[in-house]
């Protein structure tokens, strides 16, 4: 931002739209924050987790990955996702010829909030949208405990 206002010949004191490319900056900032990148080329998705009765349902942002692209991996109390996409855009016109090819990764571990049975667990990729539904581990006994 400093940069750009160096670039146009304005220096803090002088502009009067300091403010405005302030909170410009801000809101930068806040939509970068949204997707941390984990490495230099993986990026983490954004997660939701929902807590029900039965089970602990999480849906997380894939978009653009196909489902043998992703790998999940689930333990008693985390789940751990990632991706990867790769695509390839051919273009031939009139003597010109491009081929531009990308990679990123997708990253997320998430901390589950109670134990699971990740032998029962079930994922559905759709619209972009992974949602994985593990049911939660039966508690069998509780046993009451006095105070001496």
């Amino acid at each position: 931002m400093n940069r750009l206002m160096q670039e146009l010949g304005l220096s803090d004191l002088e502009s009067k739209y300091l403010d405005e490319m302030q909170k410009i900056q801000a809101r930068i900032n806040e939509i970068t924050a949204e997707s941390e990148a984990v490495g230099s080329d993986i990026m983490m998705p954004l997660a939701d987790v929902k807590e029900t009765d039965d089970s602990v349902v999480v849906s997380v942002d894939l978009p653009g990955i196909d489902k043998k692209d992703v790998d999940i991996s689930v333990s008693e109390d985390g789940l751990r996702v990632s991706a990867v996409r790769q695509t390839q855009k051919d273009l031939e016109e009139k003597g010109y010829h491009l081929k531009e090819r990308s990679y990123s990764g997708f990253e997320r571990a998430i901390k589950l909030p109670v134990a699971v049975r990740s032998d029962e667990a079930k994922a559905n990729l759709a619209d972009g949208v992974l949602k994985i539904t593990l049911p939660k581990e039966v508690v069998t006994s509780r046993k009451r405990i006095t105070i001496d």
